[in-house]
């Protein structure tokens, strides 16, 4: 599938509200032509205010109707879309007015099929795309130009590749998924055993197993297992430029933002929320629902749903162990602080002057 870019025509608000299951305070015949960011938004336009920093933009909008959630309306003098989850029903809107496009059917005269790869006559094939020895394209796949599948490799109904995506052998990719420009699936894990000074490549027989509507951001790698598959669960979103290592397995629902790195062996839980340039020790768990800021550093597991974050700058190891076990007496270190500044304070108002330091 292919989004198509260019809105048609007008759309009535009433039927747009429907669409976003919002509430509607306004004129149910009011057209929009467009949607448009807050700040430059006209009386044609559709927006959404989710963000407070925003905040002052909304009495000076000029846009002809806004996505707000109920408590925030009164600062907007139009029409007004209600809901208690704008961006949300602001990607319904856009999924409506922007429709996924089927691509044409075909398979250009340039491709390289092995005569026993299994491509289904309804899906797309452009120009230089290289698909191996009994791999499997399923109804829908677009496979856009340069683009190599591997043997045994599998792409799964409607799902979308963009130029130069690479699936390894053996790989698979569930339906309705999207992987963008670059992306590499099923690379060798980085796995070496040291030996007399030299390392020795460990083989990496494992796959990479996706699910389903997955979208991988571009020249993201996920490497494949070394014995065990390396795993990425259905609904996952992975940003561009992310580095994800063998044996990995990612939850399903887990957003995980551009240029952080997984090692080997993670295990990471459904419904978390990954920032961007984070780093991921190996063989660690991060459990259900965790939130981890960007540009964190992770260097032991997270076994409970919460919100992290947190980096020290590289030190020298040894100096590093001292710091480190001094960060954990920090807080009881405060809280005696905190007990010698209230018996200061009493003996001061008290006497009337500091104790006796002696």
């Amino acid at each position: 599938m292919v989004v198509n870019r260019m809105a048609h025509g007008v759309y009535l608000l009433g039927d747009l509200a429907q669409v976003a299951g919002a509430e509607l305070r306004g004129d149910a015949g009011y057209q929009i032509s467009a949607v448009a960011p807050l700040d430059t938004a006209g009386s044609g336009d559709l927006t959404f205010y989710h963000d407070m920093h925003l905040r002052g933009l909304l009495k000076t909008s000029k846009a002809g109707a806004i996505l707000i959630a109920p408590q925030e309306a009164e600062q907007f003098s139009g029409n007004c879309l209600l809901t208690d989850n704008p961006y949300a029903a602001f990607a319904r809107v856009m999924q409506h007015i922007y429709p996924q496009v089927a691509p044409r059917p075909g398979l250009h005269h340039t491709a390289q099929l092995a005569r026993d790869a299994q491509v289904d006559p309804g899906a797309r094939i452009d120009a230089h795309v290289q698909i191996g020895a009994g791999a499997v394209i399923a109804k829908g796949v677009w496979l856009e130009a340069g683009t190599f599948v591997g043997a045994g490799a599998e792409v799964g109904q409607g799902s979308h590749l963009y130029p130069g995506v690479k699936i390894y052998g053996g790989c698979k990719v569930g339906a309705g998924c999207v992987l963008h420009a670059g992306v590499v699936i099923g690379a060798d894990g980085f796995g070496f055993a040291e030996a007399d000074g030299r390392f020795l490549k460990i083989p990496q027989v494992g796959r990479v197993l996706i699910g389903n509507n997955v979208e991988v951001g571009a020249n993201s790698c996920i490497d494949r297992g070394a014995l065990a598959d390396t795993v990425i669960e259905d609904g996952v979103k992975i940003d561009n430029l992310v580095q994800i290592g063998h044996n990995v397995q990612i939850g399903a629902h887990t957003v995980v933002a551009g240029q952080t790195g997984i090692a080997g062996s993670v295990r990471i839980g459904r419904h978390c929320r990954i920032g961007g340039q984070v780093g991921i020790a190996g063989h660690l768990e991060i459990a259900d629902g965790c939130v981890i800021a960007g540009q964190s550093a992770v260097t032991h597991s997270l076994r409970r749903a919460g919100v992290y974050s947190g980096v020290i700058p590289v030190q020298e190891a040894s100096h590093w162990r001292r710091i480190a076990a001094r960060l954990d007496g920090l807080d009881t270190l405060f809280r005696r602080m905190k007990r010698v500044e209230r018996t200061l304070e009493q003996d001061l108002s008290t006497n009337g002057e500091p104790p006796d330091r002696e």
